[in-house]
């Protein structure tokens, strides 16, 4: 009598679905720093991402990776207005049943970690 075993590469087939529009709302500071509203728009591909964000202020590239209901994405975000400035943010979020949260950087505010949340749109 034989099995089979199935291998397969890890998060490889349990990798959320972000593929979509996703409002994300954050805030960074206390007293507050920074504001971000953007409406990222991801594609994916496995355990891949990639797209756009584009909020008030700023618009660019979106890319990064998915670990199951884990996600990591970079911003290269450029300045729309003189209210804003050109920075990278980087966000590390979970997929939960009201949608996706977790915590930002931005390149231009050192030491600073910030808080998001973001639904589907």
């Amino acid at each position: 009598m034989g099995f089979a075993i199935a291998l397969c590469a890890p998060g490889m087939s349990d990798a959320a679905n972000y593929a979509g529009s996703w409002q994300v709302t954050g805030a960074m500071g206390r007293p507050l720093v920074e504001t971000i509203a953007p409406v990222c728009v991801f594609r994916q591909s496995g355990n891949t991402i990639g797209g756009t964000c584009q909020g008030a202020a700023g618009v660019g590239s979106a890319g990064g990776g998915v670990n199951g209901a884990k996600i990591t994405w970079r911003w290269a975000r450029i300045a729309t207005s003189r209210a804003q400035r050109n920075g990278t943010l980087t966000f590390f979020g979970v997929l939960g049943p009201a949608g996706l949260s977790g915590t930002f950087t931005d390149s231009g505010i050192p030491g600073l970690v910030g808080t998001f949340t973001a639904r589907r749109v």
